[in-house]
């Protein structure tokens, strides 16, 4: 599967997908743990947690989104647009989209303080300005909207292209290539994954939109808690996408489970895979006992009637 062009776009999704949750849930966690947060004692990591958190947030949907147009690639009728999915492209488009998004987010490095609105009350957040307003409408643009858009168009394609049953081959005989099992698990498993991204996605977006209905002087405060209320159920869909990815996949790949037991197995210490093992085959010793023993009381049972 890792030879496959679009194995490679699903692993660096995955990938990109676990560093949002140890990124941002970890130090959360710590904090609640020990009450000690380091975002408003260290400007140096303040910043760099908004960093590789606004980029992190960007990064699996456009890894999505490659890999929707990767899938629809590899299952056109055309021979010749499939042969254009390969993995060199694959590397090459992920790293380009991965250096894009950490240029563009850079300015964070200088237009990220620590703040204190209240007495007492401390934030690590961006400076108020237009780079502000600038970062928080642009992400709302090029996550919220673009990418679903973008999924939603190749996933159509790709499901068009799916359920064509014969593509064309590079010449002109009259031989038949079929889509391999791999590209057929990996654009269902990419079509889960495009409507959980583009349900959640879409719900953000519509939450963040409606929560700049109103300029923030002109909002009671009952307006500014519902806002942030709703603020932050939008971020924690963020979350709740990245971590339904796992079980979307083990759910529909037959694959992937085979695989998932496989690493679990190997990462089994060695003394519980015995005593594993032990168990069962004691567990199939007993039975195949009391299979002999029923079966040769029977025939006693009938002599005696």
């Amino acid at each position: 599967m890792r030879k496959n062009s679009g194995s490679i776009y699903f692993i660096a999704f995955n990938i990109a997908n676990i560093l949002v949750l140890w990124i941002c849930l970890v130090p959360f966690v710590y904090r609640y743990m020990t009450g000690i947060d380091f975002t408003i004692s260290n400007l140096i990591y303040c910043r760099l947690r908004i960093y590789l958190l606004d980029v992190l947030i960007v990064l699996p949907s456009y890894y999505l989104t490659l890999a929707s147009i990767d899938r629809t690639l590899v299952t056109s009728h055309n021979a010749l647009i499939r042969h254009r999915s390969t993995r060199r492209l694959a590397f090459w488009t992920i790293s380009g989209i991965t250096l894009l998004w950490f240029l563009y987010y850079s300015p964070i490095w200088f237009l990220v303080s620590i703040q204190s609105p209240a007495p007492g009350f401390y934030i690590c957040f961006f400076e108020p300005g237009v780079y502000s307003m600038f970062v928080s409408y642009s992400t709302m643009t090029i996550t919220g909207f673009l990418p679903p858009f973008l999924m939603t168009i190749f996933g159509i394609m790709t499901m068009r292209n799916f359920r064509r049953s014969r593509v064309q081959p590079i010449t002109n005989e009259n031989n038949i290539i079929a889509l391999s099992s791999k590209d057929r698990q990996l654009a269902i498993m990419l079509l889960f994954d495009i409507i959980i991204s583009v349900v959640l996605s879409s719900l953000g977006s519509i939450l963040f939109v409606y929560t700049q209905r109103i300029p923030n002087e002109r909002k009671t405060m009952e307006q500014q808690a519902l806002d942030y209320f709703l603020l932050d159920f939008g971020l924690n869909l963020v979350f709740v996408q990245a971590s339904l990815t796992c079980y979307s996949n083990f759910i529909v790949s037959k694959k992937f489970r085979k695989n998932i037991r496989k690493l679990i197995w190997k990462l089994m210490p060695r003394v519980c895979r015995r005593q594993w093992m032990n168990r069962w085959s004691n567990v199939a010793l007993n039975s195949l006992n009391m299979t002999s023993t029923a079966l040769t009381v029977w025939p006693r049972t009938v002599a005696i009637h």
